[in-house]
């Protein structure tokens, strides 16, 4: 079983990646407390280039796109079976998630249409905000609503809609605790979550 987290920010190794890891190490943690075995991934994609959905119909046809970008690589992982859920972390932009996030969602609709291949896999989400109450549960909402639109399982921090960071924290974005916990407590629902369905 493997839980695959997406870091959507045009940044690499900031703020938004930094909470995916605490999430996704609390996730491995408690797998391994509960003695499940659970592999997670990473997918920063800060180091690649793709745009959103050209809506060409090409995916109608299979597990394919048209578009011959850095999305391409991650097709496979994606849809590989043993992934159980995913994680997508991403900075608040004008209210809601970065044009990364979306068109990386817009993308996997390649998935819907070749079977609901996301059906019944666990959903998360990490927001990032520039203050404290800087839109992050809106941006969460609308991440939550692309993988309710693939009929995935939305997982959420125990108490909120995910994990909720604050990047200009005074203390630094490391510094934000409130912030690490909401993404660790994410990543220990998730966990729970996927040893259920293991069992």
């Amino acid at each position: 079983m493997k839980i695959i987290g997406v870091s959507a920010s045009a940044r690499k190794n900031k703020s938004t990646c930094f909470l995916l890891e605490q999430c996704l190490d609390q996730l491995k943690e408690s797998a391994a407390t509960a003695g499940k075995s659970l592999e997670v991934e990473l997918i920063d994609l800060a180091a690649l280039r793709f745009q959103g959905c050209l809506a060409c119909d090409t995916c109608k046809k299979g597990v394919q796109c048209s578009q011959q970008d850095d999305f391409q690589e991650l097709i496979p992982k994606l849809a590989a079976p043993e992934v159980r859920g995913i994680i997508v972390a991403t900075p608040v932009y004008m209210g809601c998630m970065s044009s990364q996030a979306k068109a990386f969602l817009d993308r996997t609709v390649l998935f819907r249409r070749n079977g609901f291949m996301f059906k019944n896999k666990l959903g998360g989400a990490i927001a990032v905000g520039g203050s404290r109450s800087g839109g992050q549960e809106l941006t969460i909402q609308a991440v939550h609503a692309a993988m309710m639109i693939h009929d995935m399982i939305i997982i959420g921090d125990g108490d909120h809609f995910g994990g909720t960071g604050w990047a200009n924290h005074p203390d630094g974005y490391q510094g934000d605790t409130m912030g690490i916990t909401t993404a660790r407590n994410l990543g220990r629902r998730m966990a729970e979550v996927a040893a259920l369905m293991q069992d």
